[in-house]
């Protein structure tokens, strides 16, 4: 804590203390000299009692006053006064009526005290008592204006004003040492933050505004350490990218240096039908190029927030016909018709929260994945089952291929950094890296679901070889 902020700190308890001791000290002003303060004199009553027990109220004044020196109370000057403001008693004897008198509260009840205060005085200068009398009579009791009092009254001043001062500095010191704790532990804090200790966080030990502060400030570091953590993740998307950029794209580019410098050198000595092969190995690497390159950016976006997952509802069955039929009538390098496509009718409906993009492009990849290794038939099922978690919805994809091998099994879903070739013999040799299955894997498990690969044949099916099955809960 600078010492002008300290300074400033001790102005401002000052001014408020000030400030309440002020509004305190005309309160009670205001009660008293409307009669209706808690004011409790009991010297004020003592003189009451002496006055309406003699006959003779000079005397009882006069013997009030000699007990008062015995005491050793303060000096007052006292008046005895009729309801019509004359006066029937003074002491000291003959001493003048205070003009104030006729502006002063009168109190109704007997014995009831009204009471008088100078501006910015704690205690009353004047006090007003009615006597049990028949006839309205009253007691005026005046603070003596000696000059022995006079410092006695400047003297509580300054008592009132130190002690005010006193308790500010105090309870600003208090807050200074707790300042000063709290911030040696922030600079803790501080410094293990810069040295890249982002798990650095203040201990919680007080439930007031301070440790409000603190744990607010905490959920703050956590925020940052989950950014700094997704910018890090995000970072090794992009370097994991590039690298697979550059050595996945080394293959086909190679093979089209490959074809072209073949078709270059030898083109026209060679027959029609082995150029057109030449032709067809640029064109389908083209292609593998360019499926390559949209399957690396949207695996390294698709979990953007973008992407997440919503309370929008998302008709699989609706997706699932309109990619059949995109298939269905083929890309330019492939035989519309080729493949028999056989989908299942199931009683719907077959609803699911989630991200329409993602889950329509899951269920592309998933359909060319079945295109890619089909022979002639691919068979699509749909259902809803109950699961011990609850509902789920359960699709198929089945194919008569050869049935996937072992190793791309265990590589399902995975990202790979090798290419991996189709069974069977092919006029376009796609090839495929394996990220139509990332992408598959990836979007199943954001949707909170399971995916199961499976070689058919090897099992014992003599109709289809490849088998996916993936749940998503309802």
């Amino acid at each position: 804590m600078t010492p002008s902020l300290l300074l400033r700190l001790l102005g401002v308890s000052l001014v408020l203390s000030l400030t309440l001791e002020i509004l305190i000290l005309f309160g009670i002003r205001h009660l008293n000299e409307k009669g209706e303060g808690p004011l409790q004199n009991h010297a004020l009553h003592f003189i009451a009692r002496m006055i309406e027990r003699s006959d003779d109220a000079p005397s009882a004044l006069t013997r009030f006053e000699i007990m008062r020196q015995n005491l050793g109370l303060r000096p007052i000057e006292a008046w005895i006064l009729s309801g019509t403001g004359k006066t029937l008693a003074s002491y000291p004897p003959g001493s003048a009526l205070p003009a104030a008198w006729t502006h002063l509260p009168k109190p109704d009840k007997v014995h009831a005290v009204a009471a008088h205060y100078r501006f910015f005085h704690l205690f009353p200068d004047s006090l007003i008592l009615r006597l049990d009398r028949p006839q309205r009579t009253y007691l005026l009791v005046r603070e003596s204006t000696s000059t022995a009092h006079t410092r006695k009254r400047v003297g509580r001043f300054l008592f009132l004003f130190a002690t005010m001062a006193a308790s500010a500095f105090s309870g600003l010191f208090l807050t200074f040492l707790v300042f000063r704790q709290k911030s040696r532990e922030a600079k803790k804090v501080f410094s293990a933050l810069t040295r890249g200790e982002l798990g650095a966080r203040f201990p919680i030990t007080r439930l007031d505004e301070l440790g409000s502060l603190m744990t607010d400030f905490n959920r703050m570091a956590q925020a940052i350490e989950e950014l700094v953590e997704k910018i890090e993740e995000n970072d090794r998307s992009r370097r994991e990218l590039l690298q697979e950029l550059g050595h996945d794209l080394r293959t086909p580019l190679t093979s089209l240096r490959t074809a072209a410098d073949t078709l270059l050198a030898h083109g026209a000595a060679m027959p029609g039908e082995e150029r057109d092969r030449f032709v067809r190995i640029i064109r389908a690497e083209s292609l593998y190029f360019l499926r390559l390159i949209e399957d690396l950016f949207f695996v390294a976006e698709m979990e953007a927030p973008k992407y997440r997952p919503s309370t929008e509802d998302v008709d699989l069955k609706t997706v699932l016909v309109e990619e059949i039929e995109l298939c269905q009538k083929g890309s330019p390098d492939e035989a519309p018709g080729r493949i028999l496509w056989n989908l299942e009718q199931m009683e719907g409906p077959f609803r699911i929260p989630g991200s329409p993009v993602l889950l329509r492009r899951m269920v592309r990849n998933a359909l060319r994945n079945a295109c890619r290794h089909a022979a002639s038939r691919i068979l699509i099922s749909i259902a809803r089952e109950e699961g011990s978690s609850g509902s789920v919805i359960v699709l198929r994809i089945a194919d008569d291929g050869p049935g996937i091998t072992p190793e791309a099994i265990a590589h399902f879903g995975k990202r790979g950094g090798r290419r991996l070739a189709n069974e069977g013999d092919r006029s376009d040799p796609e090839i495929s890296l394996g990220l139509g299955s990332v992408i598959i894997e990836r979007v199943v498990r954001i949707h909170g679901g399971r995916s199961v690969i499976r070689n058919l044949r090897r099992e014992g099916d003599a109709l289809f070889g490849t088998e996916l099955r993936i749940d998503l809960p309802v």
